[in-house]
């Protein structure tokens, strides 16, 4: 009987043995679930350059997908397209890691390691595969440092934040193909960047991107220095009393004209900013705080009686203002994040309080400018109510547009 009980106790531990190697020695696949790195209301905005002819159906330049709600692994996108002709077309894309539908490589599981796979039951490829992560780094990524990861086949290379899946940038190149549809791509490339996404938030100091604080504090730097030199330029006898003659006056203020409008164009078409990584609305505060110092050198120049460069330096704030305006009103909204547009009471209250101020200011201020007259003896008892109202409207204006971008763009204010 003893005997029989051992060789019961034998059988039972070859049993417990064998189970636990089996599960060890099964692929870790069996039992792998693919984590989803996104919730519901994500978001994230990219902008598409394309060089070749696409398919008109696939001709888009701009595109946002928000996240809707997830189930395990499965869930679904709304992904909104702008295509080249100015039209907005949407749709609902579906994902499932485990059945391996991640929509043309455009999220993946999250936290992937490069020797990790993610599957792919792609329609591009025809047949499922394991795509292997080739690559990871330490990057900036719209504004802040996050850890991207790197894969590629033969027509496209990804790249995707880790810890959200959701990919960052990406690299397609189709050469000699026709499409399903019987349209023939000779030669396309087309290259995706993000821009915008309220998945994680950049890195700031005192609540700016790290790159608009020190373009600001080197713009205060050199605001400063040009103050400086106006205070002592005012206060130069030789200079104060020079008189130009009227002719003179004119051909100097033609000329600055000229200056401010091919300066700000040059600005918009040709700006360092853009390179570096700024947005539309931290551009114009740096240009907001250049113009309101020039406003304020201006009166300075005024109070001691140098109407002349007084004028010079309003044109130039008052005509490449009137450039930057007339190029908004012709920008299309959805070349940058569509959050800024939203219709929220916070919003409209900012808007309303920056209408208040910054249209009199801009009235006032155009005004001020239109009055003047080369040489003109009547120009300073004239203009002396309207420079008073510029000043007083032009400052809360530059005020409230300072704290309409601090609730909007950045984190101060929570």
């Amino acid at each position: 009987m003893s005997l029989n009980r051992s060789v019961q106790f034998i059988i039972v531990g070859l049993a417990i043995l064998l189970c636990c190697s089996s599960l060890i020695a099964s692929p870790a696949r069996a039992y792998y679930e693919p984590s989803v790195g996104v919730k519901k209301g994500d978001w994230i905005e990219y902008n598409i350059s394309i060089t070749g002819t696409p398919p008109p159906t696939h001709d888009v330049r701009w595109m946002r997908i928000e996240i809707l709600p997830v189930q395990g692994a499965a869930f679904s996108v709304n992904l909104t397209a702008r295509y080249a002709n100015e039209t907005i077309g949407s749709a609902v894309w579906k994902f499932n890691f485990t059945e391996g539908n991640v929509g043309g490589w455009m999220i993946i599981p999250s936290n992937l390691d490069p020797g990790d796979t993610f599957y792919d039951s792609s329609i591009h490829t025809r047949k499922s595969v394991n795509v292997p992560i080739q690559s990871q780094e330490q990057k900036t990524v719209l504004g802040a440092s996050r850890t991207v990861t790197y894969g590629n086949d033969s027509f496209r290379h990804k790249e995707w934040d880790q810890a959200t899946g959701v990919f960052v940038g990406s690299s397609e190149g189709i050469k000699n193909v026709t499409t399903r549809d019987g349209f023939y791509i000779h030669d396309l490339t087309v290259t995706i960047q993000a821009i915008a996404t309220n998945m994680w938030s950049p890195e700031t100091i005192l609540g700016l991107k790290p790159t608009v604080f020190y373009a600001l504090v080197a713009t205060i730097i050199v605001l400063a220095v040009l103050i400086l030199a106006s205070v002592v330029v005012a206060r130069r006898k030789k200079i104060n009393t020079l008189n130009l003659s009227a002719s003179s006056q004119a051909k100097i203020a033609v000329l600055t004209i000229l200056f401010a409008i091919l300066f700000e164009v040059a600005n918009m078409l040709m700006s360092p900013f853009y390179g570096m990584g700024f947005s539309i609305a931290e551009i114009n505060l740096i240009m907001q705080t250049l113009w309101t110092a020039l406003v304020i050198v201006s009166m300075g120049f005024r109070l001691k009686g140098n109407y002349f460069l007084h004028e010079i330096t309003m044109l130039i704030v008052m005509c490449a203002w009137w450039v930057g305006f007339s190029a908004v009103l012709l920008m299309n909204p959805f070349s940058t994040s569509t959050e800024v547009f939203s219709n929220t009471p916070l919003r409209l209250v900012m808007n309303a309080l920056h209408a208040i101020f910054s249209i009199p200011a801009l009235i006032f201020g155009t005004w001020l400018v239109g009055i003047w007259r080369p040489a003109s003896t009547t120009f300073p008892a004239k203009s002396r109510r309207i420079a008073q109202l510029t000043t007083i409207f032009w400052i809360p204006s530059y005020v409230v547009g300072v704290l309409d971008f601090m609730v909007l763009h950045t984190t101060v204010f929570g």
